[in-house]
């Protein structure tokens, strides 16, 4: 398996990659979940730059959380490269999945799923295409596992854990 970490810091060092917004498209799916769920704490697996809880946006409110209710880590992001510890009522994973090596999906999988508080749930929405964008001087797609959805569905099922919910959804 090989660590792409240090390629997507070098991208996101630009400042205008990886901001954290996809989350948004999904804001009302969230929205309802975070009441259905009682959602208290939240963590956000890859949460890029983390743009989606600043500035305009602030999704955690539209949640009734407020900022330190939220744990954000990505690697590629010194701001939010430590890895979290602990359980949450909810763990969000936006767009983060095609970008695991292949080979490196079930354990990362296995890592969400045990940052999950038992009567929790697991949301994550994962792209089933090919990247617009490759990793510089390459031409290796950014999208590193391209898989149809039911085979994330399969290796999601393969993992699950007693007493946490999966929300799976294919990003459009």
């Amino acid at each position: 398996m090989t660590d792409l970490t240090p390629l997507y810091r070098e991208m996101a060092a630009g400042g205008d990659q990886f901001r954290g917004l996809s989350l948004l498209q999904h804001r009302d799916q969230l929205k309802k979940l975070m009441r259905q769920y009682s959602v208290k704490r939240v963590l956000d697996y890859g949460c890029g730059a983390g743009d989606a809880y600043r500035n305009q946006h602030k999704i955690h409110r539209d949640w009734g959380l407020r900022w330190f209710d939220v744990t954000l880590y990505d690697p590629a992001f010194s701001a939010h490269d430590e890895k979290p510890h602990g359980k949450f009522d909810a763990v969000l994973c936006s767009d983060v999945l095609e970008h695991i090596p292949e080979d490196a999906v079930d354990e990362f999988v296995k890592t969400l799923y045990s940052h999950v508080k038992p009567g929790g749930f697991l949301w994550a929405s994962v792209c089933c295409r090919p990247a617009k964008k490759t990793f510089p001087g390459t031409d290796t797609n950014l999208h590193v596992t391209i898989q149809p959805m039911q085979w994330w569905l399969d290796t999601f099922d393969r993992h699950a854990v007693t007493g946490v919910t999966i929300y799976l959804v294919e990003t459009p």
